[in-house]
């Protein structure tokens, strides 16, 4: 069977949205319309073929190319493994568990999700075999996961595990951006303020002390060339910007350029210490779920190898999974790449020794989110007020800049 994703019209005109099921696009309408829809568009969802996919990076894993992949948002990801896992333990079968999350479902694209599943669940596939054919992008790493728990008879608690991991993961990766948004937005905020104080503003109020033929303050003459500067040039420097920007995406498709820019990441201060801590927090969890569900070792550090965004530390980890396969400890191989800290290799290498390595990974993960969460803190704490402190004086100085001169005129007069 297949997914359709329709749109038609009800009883009283209404334009609505959804997914059906059905053997073919005729059966589909069929069904539309014995539920009083008439249907106005209809397109597959759940169109796949099999193929071999590489990575970004070039390197060749097996797996299935989607023909239309669609990016999953984490959190929504974890919710409906959540309520899986509920479901199931409540003693659901997992086609009805499906069944009622689609009926439950909180968007329209929660819903076209699920029923991708369910239409492949229908088919006799398994759970992870639906994940993987489905057009929605799942992590490899939960694809595993699930696999392992239907071979295990366990599949609502690794269900709840992989979703906790998900939403961990998720929080990680959004306490770096959530650090940088703020004082972003509060630069490129002032800077459009200044732009036009200086294109407009303030070359209507200066024009009136030029003309008196006076000597300015030495603050106003720097405000009124910075001024004039940015009337002749600000446009280019606009176009130039932006030119440079969709450069620089461009030059970011290239795999080897982008690892490469990932490595200047790892070196600056800073930012590459919360990138590697990011990444290797999830890097431990991953590995340390897949590990606690019973996925092979040499699979899980592949797996594992994945979730890591950043391309540079990723091509550490997979020589590290290269050096197990040839026989060396984890602990070593980390240390042999120099992966982490001693942190890090003290604590996968105790993992090792008392046989409770995926116990050691966690602990690991939840030690480096502790930090970066610390690390972004005292940064805020830090940067913030500097920033407006900074701020409130390039508008100060704007502001005694225009005032100066005027308060001159007034003790003349």
């Amino acid at each position: 069977m297949a997914t359709f994703d329709y749109s038609a019209y009800d009883n009283a005109g209404k334009l609505v949205e959804g997914v059906v099921t059905a053997d073919s696009e005729r059966h589909a309408r069929r069904l539309l319309k014995e539920k009083n829809l008439l249907p106005a568009t209809m397109a597959e969802v759940n169109q796949t073929t099999s193929a071999t996919s590489e990575h970004n990076s070039g390197r060749r894993i097996l797996g299935r190319r989607r023909v239309r992949q669609a990016r999953v948002n984490n959190f929504d990801l974890s919710l409906l493994l959540q309520q899986q896992a509920i479901l199931i333990q409540s003693g659901l079968p997992l086609e009805d568990a499906l069944r009622m999350t689609i009926e439950q479902a909180e968007t329209d694209k929660q819903r076209r999700m699920v029923e991708s599943w369910r239409s492949e669940i229908i088919e006799g596939r398994s759970f992870s075999e639906a994940l993987r054919r489905s057009p929605y992008k799942i992590p490899e790493a939960v694809i595993a996961g699930i696999g392992v728990g239907e071979e295990s008879g366990l599949l609502d608690r690794v269900l709840m595990r992989l979703a906790e991991d998900l939403e961990t993961s998720e929080e990680n990766r959004k306490t770096v951006t959530r650090a940088l948004i703020y004082p972003a937005t509060l630069v490129a905020t002032s800077i459009i303020v200044v732009a036009i104080m200086m294109v407009w503003v303030v070359p209507k109020i200066t024009a009136i002390f030029t003309s008196s033929n006076r000597e300015l303050p030495f603050i106003t003459q720097i405000v009124i060339g910075f001024s004039e500067f940015t009337q002749q040039y600000g446009l280019y420097l606009l176009v130039m910007a932006i030119a440079g920007a969709i450069g620089f995406s461009r030059l970011m498709r290239d795999p080897v350029r982008k690892e490469r820019w990932h490595e200047i990441i790892l070196n600056m201060p800073g930012l590459g210490r919360w990138t590697r801590m990011a990444n290797i927090a999830d890097w431990s969890r991953s590995l340390g779920v897949l590990l606690s569900n019973g996925v092979p070792a040499l699979a899980a550090l592949k797996i594992s190898s994945a979730v890591v965004n950043n391309l540079h530390l990723r091509g550490k980890m997979e020589s590290v999974t290269e050096s197990m396969r040839r026989g060396s400890s984890l602990h070593k191989a980390l240390e042999d790449n120099k992966v982490g800290s001693g942190f890090l290799i003290h604590m996968v290498g105790s993992g090792e020794a008392s046989s409770e390595l995926d116990k050691m990974l966690m602990r690991v993960a939840d030690y480096y989110s502790l930090r970066l969460t610390n690390a972004i803190e005292v940064f805020l704490k830090l940067v913030n007020p500097l920033l407006i402190i900074f701020m409130g004086m390039i508008i100060l100085s704007v502001v005694a800049a225009v005032m100066l001169p005027i308060m001159d005129m007034n003790n003349m007069v």
